[in-house]
């Protein structure tokens, strides 16, 4: 009765119920699914292969949400979700806005730490793999890639040169509207990113500063995002 209660209570996404459960049931063990812990608004499925695990001591309804719309400047297209094989970490709350897109290769590893958030329009492209801290976010039209796909060859030393790499964020990363991280990035904790920061394996790695800028450079330092009072009060 509490399940059908809490579905009741998110009865937005209820046209995308069947979806919803085919693929809590697709992807995880019986006790799990039954939970109904991942909750798809408008999935668009274009790839259900590969693995999903959660892992939390707590197994709830509805901690995992893609596709709501909680960004009204990009279309409400919901979520699509794009596995030719890999495996995907759940640790905790999932949460990530409409118009967003999952893709992951057959051999990546994806881990989502607790609290991983975005309010919309997020693309994850991942063939290498990719592993985010606690608090990771995200603001709009976000992307992220651990490949460039197409890789250069050098004529001079007949070699192709590096073209992807695991993606590694530190805890309470932050980053802004368009930020793009790139292969083989690794970042500290408590690091914040400016709009359309593009973020490379060669980016300044210090904690609590604002950083951006194409080359990346230290805007603020001493500073930190306080997640206990999040939002300016007009």
């Amino acid at each position: 009765m509490s399940i059908i209660k809490k579905i009741w209570e998110n009865k937005k996404f209820l046209h995308s119920l069947p979806q919803t459960i085919y693929f809590n049931f697709h992807y995880l063990p019986f006790k799990q699914a039954i939970r109904l812990p991942i909750l798809l608004y408008k999935p668009h499925f274009l790839k259900l292969k590969g693995k999903i695990r959660i892992e939390t001591d707590k197994i709830k309804f509805g901690m995992i949400r893609m596709g709501f719309r909680t960004c009204g400047i990009y279309p409400n297209t919901g979520i699509s979700w794009e596995n030719h094989g890999g495996t995907i970490l759940f640790k905790g709350k999932f949460n990530i806005g409409n118009d967003s897109y999952l893709v992951f290769g057959e051999k990546t590893k994806v881990e989502f730490g607790d609290d991983f958030r975005n309010a919309g329009s997020l693309k994850i492209v991942s063939y290498k793999g990719m592993k985010f801290g606690i608090s990771t976010s995200f603001g709009w039209g976000c992307l992220v890639m651990d490949t460039n796909i197409h890789p250069l060859y050098d004529i001079v030393n007949k070699k192709y040169k590096k073209a992807s790499g695991l993606i590694e964020i530190g805890d309470y990363n932050w980053f802004g509207t368009e930020c793009k991280i790139m292969h083989s990035t690794k970042t500290p904790e408590r690091c914040i990113w400016g709009m359309n920061t593009i973020v490379t394996r060669n980016c300044i790695k210090k904690s609590y500063c604002v950083m951006g800028g194409n080359p990346v450079k230290i805007l603020t330092e001493n500073v930190m995002r306080d997640y206990e009072h999040d939002q300016e009060i007009y």
